[in-house]
């Protein structure tokens, strides 16, 4: 009995956000019951705040009196100010609230890549909370959605100039758009290598207004690919700093500091290194032919544990340099100077040395296994 006096104390209605006859949610009208309590209601079941329900002829209804048990009502939010009719099925296209912007676009759109999150939000009926128009919710940053739903819509990527590319990167990442991952993934890979490194112009820029009394610090500069061939790069402390594929050709790099440089793959043709310090550098693969390593006043060009293995190095000099445990292995040194080097325990493993002076070269503890010598070779031993 109990039971029947609740049943008859409510009447039970079917809601809708207005202008849709999908997504609809079942509730009750309790009798006598203030109006704002159901407006709160409906706002809870439907996911965004209720301000206005019409019934199905468009009537605006503001009472509980007013409803009939069984009544299929539509419910609006604040900024909507009339009646929207139905649509008479379920449509296809859907429109999200995303960061504060809306976006409308189709379903079929949205689950083009099957395995993602947005596939799985809008290929079932998602759970998901709406605003007071009925358009989705969904708390990311819209600057860099926008690309990702240009790409689902036409499978191209377009990036404006002013948008981060790894904000919408982290958005792919998120949403799970596989297609767009790695992609996206390069270009951020090449924008931070743009912001790190620097133009022959920055670099120049950077030696008119340093002082000359006192040492320039460049160190762990990204240069690489950078043509700074024929530049006065003397006395400058370029350590651990990336020039690999740079054009140095004929450049000044006297006493600089390049402990643990790489120049690997650079054009080091015709450059300067006299005094230089280029201990633990990487130099493979480069083209140094005709370099000049020789010391001269007692300052000693420093090679000491350089990664040298497949660099080009005929006709270079390296009279009185140090080469102590250098990595030579394969290299081409036709006819360079070795006068009084110290090559104490560098490998020198399959190298040419035809035509090379190695005069007073120190080669104790080498690796000298198939490298190739000839008559024209001056050794040490004769």
């Amino acid at each position: 009995m109990d039971n029947q006096n609740v049943r008859n104390d409510r009447l039970r209605v079917t809601i809708f956000p207005n202008g849709s006859k999908v997504n609809g949610k079942v509730t009750f009208i309790f009798i006598n019951e203030p109006w704002t309590s159901f407006l709160s209601r409906c706002s809870e079941r439907l996911g965004f705040t209720v301000k206005k329900v019409y019934g199905m002829e468009g009537g605006e209804i503001d009472s509980v009196d007013h409803i009939e048990s069984k009544e299929v009502l539509y419910c609006s939010g604040p900024q909507q100010t009339h009646f929207i009719p139905p649509t008479d099925a379920p449509t296809d296209w859907v429109t999200l609230n995303v960061g504060g912007k809306s976006f409308s676009t189709t379903r079929s759109t949205l689950t083009k890549d099957e395995g993602s999150m947005l596939a799985k939000m809008f290929s079932n009926d998602w759970a998901s909370q709406r605003d007071y128009n009925g358009f989705y919710l969904i708390d990311r940053s819209p600057e860099y959605f926008e690309p990702i739903l240009n790409f689902l819509r036409c499978g191209t990527l377009v990036i404006d100039e002013d948008v981060n590319v790894e904000g919408v990167y982290e958005e792919a990442v998120f949403f799970n758009i596989s297609q767009l991952i790695e992609p996206l993934q390069t270009l951020v890979d090449k924008a931070k290598k743009k912001q790190t490194s620097l133009t022959r112009k920055e670099l120049i820029s950077i030696l008119l207004t340093s002082s000359v009394n006192s040492p320039l610090r460049c160190q762990g500069l990204d240069l690489s690919g950078c043509d700074l061939s024929r530049l006065d790069l003397s006395h400058i402390n370029f350590s651990m700093t990336n020039f690999s594929k740079a054009n140095l050709e004929f450049a000044n790099l006297d006493n600089a500091t390049l402990k643990e440089a790489n120049f690997s793959e650079a054009n080091l043709q015709g450059a300067s290194f006299k005094g230089a310090n280029l201990c633990r550098s990487i130099i493979e693969g480069a083209n140094v032919r005709g370099a000049d390593f020789e010391d001269r006043g007692g300052q000693k060009a420093n090679l000491e544990g350089a990664k040298m293995k497949g660099a080009h190095l005929e006709d270079c000099n390296f009279s009185g340099a140090n080469l102590r445990a250098a990595n030579l292995k394969g290299c081409n040194l036709e006819n360079a100077n070795l006068r009084r080097a110290d090559l104490a325990g560098a490998d020198l493993e399959g190298v040419n040395l035809r035509g090379a002076n190695l005069t007073k070269a120190n080669l104790i503890g080498c690796n000298l296994v198939n490298a190739n010598f000839d008559i024209r070779t001056t050794t040490p031993w004769g």
